[in-house]
């Protein structure tokens, strides 16, 4: 094969017989498609020197053949040998000079070539000889092809072509290829090891890629002569995959995406499957990775081969819309004419949702068969599922073509395609009004209404979860525009009915169901002593579903103490926190005072009720983690008030009389008789409480303070907290928890009282502590090995009732409380660093007088050090590139998020600052050194972003604090790190570097009080080259920070002096001494 070898051949081997013919004038055979044709001339050399072929029909109709190439001399057609008799059988195999590649169909190369339209050339299609007497091959079965589609107002109408399918392909594998050069070889590895690869038919369609993947794909083709390789610029995936199945001859079909991967025995298995059950559709389970995905429909894979006769059987498989671990009949596909829907989104489901709609047998497969590939957040299509407006009116155009199927459907597929609409698109109809504009807002919802009022309600009712989902399907039933458009303003409370809550709308009798609150809850958060009444402080949230809550409903609460005759009023209360999780449970808190005074002794639930102006109704209040955190007995009004977990979850007050010493003795042997009880119920940490009683005695008149970081650090504010109380308050019993092995661990051993973690002395003073502080998460760093979270704050933390201390191991500027408010982490007492922050805690997040502007421990020791011409690059990390450590220990797998950090645009940032040339020359020529500190939770991701270059250095956390590099550093470098308030206390200049903002805010963080364009002590740059010309223009000054941004630093602060740990030990004392 040299010649064809040397001629740039990208297709079978001539040796082979593929497509080989002879000339009429008796000269050479003419060159194989995709083979440069050696007759054409030297200019007609590179892309225009593959052999181009037009799609027409032979005259007179004669068999397998093919027009003569120009300039191939000789007149006409040629006349191509008819391939020899393949016997039918299930794999037969390449021999006896049969190859898969020989046969009526050769390989083709279409790459990108300086003319666009021959990106669109296509391999003619052999027909099949229709003249009475003619003998076809044996195992070739005569098929009307339906080939040439246009899309008509919708409609597919294609011109229907007799078609001939290719014994010696098994199955066709259609590969849509757009820009995926990453992926792309690890796609066709996985289809060049499939067990039956010889009797595969592989089209890749390139859809317009700009980077290598066409070159790619080409030079596969050319190592396989049953792969074809061409460009179809037009129709998104969809256009692609059409071309691609225009093209094939196997009799079965399946589709793979260029950045999946196919197990080896994928196609073998489908295939197999297909023929031994002759279903038009088979279906293999699909798996993703590097991340698992839980599908409903997964539950429909058994241990063995399964054959439904429709897809009734299995109504869930519905929602599986993608075509890629499917293997379709091509008979069956153009018989019934599906083709993909082209230039849009959600292009599959307009193929394999009526494919499983119209067949008649379907298979599961119980073998995964496919393995998809979750990409980075950036580079998926779906990420902004909601958020691109096309998606709304593509997925609607993909409902309303779906509905022209419903006269071919039985009553029961009828049924499954009701749930599919409603499901698939109730995301859509609930979210259009935040996304369109009034005028698309009203198009949609005629268009939407012409579909769904042909949907029974019962289906709307099975398909949605909630009623929050069924009020746009409800708005469409009764042609109310306003309910669809503006929720939150037609409906505004509820009304009470037979014990359960509906929606307060007028609504005819049949659609009544549609308004029912399915799912009504209410959490405890928050049990307090309320100073100023005397009573019991009960604050919560509750939500219910389908009742937008943007703005206070109009029925009034009630907070019931059942079992005591108590009925108190409760106020709707507005929740920062719930803002951040959705916008409509802004007014889902609620807060009530209990009279202590009025409860007797006993044990009372608690449920909120909701007044309406039918019956009222009440639902029990549930536990919540934040209660159980800040659980304790309190004193209040003489008597003793205990939160408590009972049954499942229930939110209960236990009262005792507290008079006199005898109260007092009381209470105590009450709480013994509830470690008794658990003892002998054997229940979670009965074994502590027994010890724990067993110890008292040792520790009645001490007051523990524990302190901590994360397990393995000493490097933030409790490293100086603790400093500080072991050298100016030695009679404080104060112990620091730390891993035995750590590196910080040195820096304590010289001080005394620290505590190896999960040790027996850890747990014991566990059991006894009075103070729990930590400048990070307690339960997550400081509770021991083995200690289970929730069986620790529901069993054992409320009997010890230690107040908990968050020191912040940073200046809180961001909205934060999602995580931080008050109703959700049960804390004390917060530090804040100056008014402004505090003011922040305490109103925006409830912390009322819990939150101190106190100033940091850490900034006692903030003294600049420098003089040493260092630059500290010190970004923040981003929750959605990484595992948080405190979630590793819970089974988290990093592996799963290690690909999306590598192509994010945080690592490609990071990478063009550290090797930017002006950047090295500015070092070189100053003098300086950029050292990267790299953020905590991201420590171990930055493999390859540090380049090795004299004037970069990466800190190591084990030998270099963070503190120690602040102060040495003349020059900081930050993203959004609230460390940048520590470099202004310093004095230090800085440069924020906000390359990310729209992907930060919308990902990471919300906006807070502090905006560092008016409230900064540094200028903000938005990317690499701004950043650079900033940092060297400091650089060249000598550091110095300009007096605007002195003054912005000396207004932010409460206090700028060394007596942050002072301030701290008092705050701490007393609210140790305190009662509630």
């Amino acid at each position: 094969m040299g010649a064809a070898a040397d001629e740039g051949h990208v297709g079978p081997s001539p040796d082979r017989g593929c497509l080989r013919g002879r000339r009429r004038d008796g000269g050479d055979p003419r060159p194989l498609l995709g083979q440069r044709d050696p007759r054409r001339t030297a200019g007609q050399a590179g892309t225009a020197g593959l052999v181009r072929t037009q799609r027409q029909d032979p005259p007179g109709g004669e068999p397998w053949a093919l027009p003569r190439p120009a300039g191939s001399g000789g007149g006409g057609l040629q006349r191509r040998r008819r391939p020899p008799a393949v016997p039918r059988r299930l794999l037969p195999r390449a021999s006896g000079g049969v190859h898969p590649g020989q046969g009526r169909f050769a390989p083709l190369c279409r790459l990108p070539g300086p003319d666009p339209a021959s990106a669109r050339q296509r391999i003619p299609r052999p027909r099949a000889d229709h003249r009475r007497g003619r003998h076809r091959p044996p195992g070739r079965r005569v098929q009307p092809a339906l080939t040439n589609a246009r899309s008509r107002n919708g409609v597919f109408v294609r011109k229907q072509e007799s078609f001939v399918f290719d014994p010696l392909y098994a199955v066709a594998v259609v590969v849509p290829i757009f820009n995926v050069e990453r992926y792309l070889p690890e796609c066709l590895d996985s289809l060049a090891r499939q067990t039956i690869f010889d009797r595969c038919q592989v089209v890749l369609v390139d859809n317009g890629s700009s980077d290598s993947s066409p070159a790619i794909a080409a030079e596969f083709a050319a190592r396989h002569p049953n792969v074809w390789a061409f460009v179809h610029a037009e129709g998104k995936a969809g256009g692609a995959r059409n071309a691609g199945m225009d093209l094939v001859s196997a009799r079965y079909i399946t589709f793979c995406d260029s950045d999946d991967v196919l197990p080896d025995d994928a196609l073998e298995t489908m295939w197999r499957t297909a023929v031994k059950e002759r279903v038009p559709l088979t279906i293999g389970r699909m798996e993703t990775f590097p991340e698992e995905t839980n599908w409903p429909w997964l539950r429909y894979f058994g241990k063995q081969v399964q054959v439904h006769p429709g897809i009734e059987n299995i109504p869930e498989m519905i929602h599986g819309g993608s075509a890629c671990h499917k293997l379709f009949d091509i008979e069956f596909i153009r018989a019934n004419n599906i083709r993909f829907r082209e230039g849009v989104h959600f292009e599959d489901a307009f193929f394999s949702v009526p494919a499983m709609l119209l067949a008649d047998r379907i298979a599961m497969v119980p073998a995964t068969v496919y393995k998809y590939r979750k990409r980075a957040a950036e580079d998926s299509t779906m990420d902004k599922l909601w958020e691109r407006t096309a998606n709304y009116w593509d997925h609607l155009l993909l409902e309303e073509y779906l509905m022209t199927l419903r006269s071919r459907l039985s009553g029961h597929r009828q049924e499954v395609l009701n749930r599919f609409l409603v499901r698939s698109y109730q995301g859509f109809a609930l979210r259009a009004p935040q996304v369109l504009s009034e005028e698309e807002l009203y198009q949609l919802f005629q268009r939407a209404r012409a579909v769904y009022t042909l949907v029974t309600p019962d289906a709307v009712l099975a398909s949605t979860h909630d009623a929050r989902h069924r009020v746009p399907f409800l708005a469409m039933y009764m042609n109310w525009y306003e309910l669809f458009a503006r929720p939150d303003q037609a409906i505004s409370g509820v009304y009470g009915r037979g014990g359960d809550l509906y929606l307060d709308v007028a609504v005819p009798s049949a659609l009544l169901p549609l308004t029912k609150i399915s799912a009504t809850s209410v959490h405890v958060e928050r049990i307090q002593a309320d100073p100023e009444s005397g009573g019991v402080l009960v604050a919560g949230r509750f939500v219910l579903n389908g009742l937008p809550m943007g703005r206070p409903m109009r029925n009034r609460l009630q907070l019931w103490v059942e079992k005591s005759g108590q009925m108190v009023p409760a106020q709707q209360v507005w929740r920062s926190d719930l803002v951040a999780t959705r916008d409509d449970l802004a007014w889902g808190g609620f807060e009530a005072v209990v009279p202590a005074g009025a409860l007797k002794d006993g044990e009372f639930p608690l449920k909120l009720v909701f007044c309406t102006s039918g019956r009222d109704v009440s639902r029990p209040c549930m536990t919540t983690t934040a209660m159980l955190r800040s659980a304790r007995p309190m004193k209040v009004a003489d008597r003793w008030v205990l939160p408590l977990s009972k049954g499942k979850d229930n939110a209960v007050l236990v009262v005792r009389e507290a008079r006199g010493r005898d109260g007092d003795k009381d209470w105590e042997d009450f709480l013994e008789g509830l470690d008794q009880d658990q003892k002998k119920r054997k229940a979670p940490f009965w074994r502590a409480r027994a010890i724990r009683r067993a110890t008292l005695r040792f520790y009645r008149r001490k007051e523990i303070w524990l302190i901590g970081e994360r397990r393995d650090t000493a490097q933030d504010n409790s490293l100086h907290l603790f400093t500080y109380l072991r050298k100016h308050e030695r009679r404080r019993k104060a112990y620091y928890i730390i891993e035995k092995g750590s590196a910080d661990r040195a820096k304590l051993k010289r001080m005394g009282n620290v505590v190896a973690h999960s040790s027996w002395k850890h747990k014991l003073l566990m059991l006894h502590a009075s103070l729990l502080i930590n400048a990070y998460d307690i339960d997550s760093y400081m509770l021991p090995d083995g200690w289970d979270r929730t069986k620790y704050l529901k069993h054992l933390n409320w009997r010890i009732g230690a107040r908990r201390v968050f020191l912040q191991h940073g200046v809180t500027d961001e909205d934060g409380s999602k995580a931080l408010h008050r109703n959700r982490t049960g804390v004390d007492l917060v530090f804040a660093t100056s008014d402004r922050e505090a003011q922040y805690f305490s109103e925006h997040m409830h912390y009322g007088d819990q939150a101190k502007a106190l100033g940091f421990p850490r900034f006692d020791a903030l003294q600049p050090d420098r003089g040493r011409r260092r630059v500290l690059l010190m970004p923040t990390w981003r929750k959605y590139l990484t595992i948080p450590s405190y979630l590793q220990q819970d089974g988290a797998d990093q592996n799963a998020v290690d690909e999306i950090f590598r192509e994010s645009t945080y690592r490609e940032f990071m990478v063009q600052l550290l090797r930017h040339p002006k950047l090295m020359e500015a070092l070189e020529h100053y003098d300086y050194v950029l050292d990267f500190l790299p953020h905590y939770e991201m420590r171990n991701m930055i493999d390859g972003v540090v380049p090795d270059h004299p004037r970069v250095q990466r800190l190591d956390q084990t030998k270099v604090s963070v503190q120690t590099a602040l102060r040495q550093c003349e020059l900081f470098i930050t993203d959004w790190s609230s460390v940048h308030f520590d470099m202004a206390y310093l004095g230090t200049p800085l440069v924020y570097a906000r390359f990310d903002p729209d992907e930060y805010w919308a990902k990471h963080a919300r906006k807070g009080y502090f905006e560092a364009a008016y409230d900064g002590f540094g200028p903000v740059c938005g990317n690499v080259e701004d950043v650079v010309t900033e940092v060297i223009r400091y650089l060249s000054n000598g550091c110095v920070r300009e007096p605007e941004y002195d003054y912005r630093a000396r207004s932010f602060f409460a206090f700028a002096d060394r007596d942050n740990c002072a301030r701290a030990t008092a705050a701490i004392a007393e609210l140790a001494a305190s009662n509630g």
